[in-house]
């Protein structure tokens, strides 16, 4: 007998969702240990090669931003937090998650490491609103 699946409920995740521990256990490039995250950069090797084909093109993205491929950019998330959080990356506030290392890594892939905070800040400018998606309706 299959175990029946257990999801957490939406009040759950608007109380108590942490986005800066979420963000530090799945957006470092290494844990605290050093071990590298490996399904990080490889998710990231694939979104570049998928890019770098010039096959997917759009003039707007809904999330993750591959920058210079998208002239506008909508962020969407569920949680208050979430958005509030990325509101402070956007504003460039003290205590806003560090992507920096990211964005250096993306740009490494691209061949370019040295032009990473004008790639961050080229992300900022085109994310034009942070939405609300809300994953519990049908047509979120």
């Amino acid at each position: 007998m299959e175990a029946p699946a257990i999801f957490t409920e939406a009040e759950v995740y608007q109380r108590s969702f942490n986005p800066q521990e979420y963000l530090k256990a799945f957006y470092t490039l290494s844990d605290s240990r050093g071990q590298p995250n490996t399904f990080l950069t490889k998710s990231l090797k694939s979104l570049y090669k998928m890019f770098s084909l010039g096959e997917f093109k759009a003039e707007l993205l809904r999330s993750p931003p591959p920058s210079a491929r998208f002239q506008e950019i909508l962020a969407l998330d569920y949680t208050d937090q979430n958005r509030r959080e990325l509101q402070k990356w956007l504003k460039n506030e003290a205590g806003a998650f560090d992507w920096s290392p990211v964005v250096k890594y993306v740009c490494e892939l691209e061949g370019d490491r040295e032009k990473w905070a004008e790639k961050e800040e080229n992300v900022r400018k085109k994310v034009r609103q942070v939405l609300k998606c809300d994953v519990t309706r049908a047509n979120p």
